[in-house]
């Protein structure tokens, strides 16, 4: 069986993901005949404007790559460049599937949220990564894809490879979520790490990860506390039916965190973390991000460096602890990869079962 895809944004994480295309081609054809074939991409290129490239045929993988890594955009896909807007691509090429993959905007979510609607408007399946649709336009998109019997999925947006939505929204199925508390921004969690093993400042650990590569050249959002909280109300929203928004939540970051403060809290046996807590409280859930004093007791205490972790506590099932390793785009990929499949097997795509 054959997907079509489109493409809107086509950085790290999306080149990544059709680099997995080509290396998987042969697994995903025998193990679930499933061909995924991309005939449309959208990217800023090195324009402000939108550049495109579209071909009903298909646009082949590795040449796709090649006019990226050489001229900074997929227009320059021979005799497929174009310059429809995303939206107009989105509803020329009618694919079965879009793949959104835009910067997060963290003003208005756009122009992820236009593309997503745009999308889910025309009968065409989402998956995404980006955060800025599902903070500032979850109830809308949410809404729109049930009315069309369209499948929406985000798991990528929440800890990357890390699979917290699939495991809340699909694991967990037939329980109560009662909370979820997670480390849930791993560069945070590497700086704070840095602190405590290296003794070290804040803004030493800060060098460092951006050194590695680990933290954005201008890591607000991070320190701030705004990405955990981004992944909080998305989870929650997602998983508990919070109807919440970002001004909702108490946010507590690390950037004014000194090395005393972290030197206290090990005198006293406990690493210090930055954790989101979405507890339900009888009709409502609450939520807050900020630090904490974690004891070695709680497993929470041994998530060091770039490692993330969630733990449900359920009414059936109890405490579920999820943990993983660092988000990367590779990574990010495998998880986007995943939500395809499973919409492949809602949809009825797949000719192989995937049990």
């Amino acid at each position: 069986m054959k997907v079509s895809i489109v493409i809107v944004g086509f950085g790290n994480v999306a080149q990544s993901f059709v680099a997995l295309l080509l290396r998987k081609k042969a697994y995903l054809h025998e193990r679930f005949g499933l061909e995924f074939s991309i005939i449309g991409a959208a990217d800023r290129g090195t324009e402000k404007d939108y550049r495109s490239a579209y071909l009903a045929k298909g646009l082949d993988p590795q040449i796709l790559l090649e006019s990226k890594l050489k001229s900074g955009t997929i227009s320059a896909y021979p005799g497929g460049g174009c310059r429809d807007s995303p939206d107009d691509l989105i509803k020329t090429a009618n694919a079965d599937l879009l793949l959104e993959t835009t910067s997060t905007n963290v003003v208005d979510g756009e122009p992820g949220l236009s593309h997503i609607r745009t999308a889910l408007s025309i009968g065409t399946h989402v998956v995404t990564s980006n955060k800025g649709p599902l903070v500032f336009g979850w109830n809308e998109l949410r809404r729109l894809a049930s009315s069309k019997g369209i499948n929406f999925r985000f798991g990528a947006s929440v800890g990357g490879a890390l699979p917290i939505i699939p495991t809340g929204r699909y694991s967990l199925l037939g329980s109560e979520v009662k909370s979820i508390h997670g480390i849930l921004n791993g560069t945070t969690n590497y700086i704070l790490t840095q602190m405590e093993e290296k003794q070290i400042t804040m803004k030493e650990a800060l060098a460092d990860a951006q050194q590695m590569g680990i933290a954005e050249a201008n890591p607000k959002l991070d320190l701030e506390g705004f990405d955990t909280a981004f992944k909080l109300l998305i989870a929650a929203n997602a998983i508990m039916d919070a109807n919440a928004t970002l001004k909702e939540i108490d946010i507590e970051g690390i950037q004014d965190v000194t090395l005393e403060r972290v030197r206290s809290a090990r005198e006293r046996g406990c690493a210090l973390k930055l954790i989101g807590r979405a507890d339900r409280a009888n009709s409502t859930v609450k939520m807050r991000v900020g630090l904490e004093e974690i004891h070695p007791n709680h497993p929470f205490h041994w998530i060091s460096g770039t490692w993330k972790s969630v733990l449900f506590d359920t009414d059936l099932l109890g405490e579920v602890l999820v943990s993983g390793g660092a988000s990367n785009p590779r990574l990010t990929s495998g998880a986007v990869l995943r939500d395809m499949l499973d919409i492949a097997y809602d949809a009825g795509y797949l000719t192989h079962s995937r049990a």
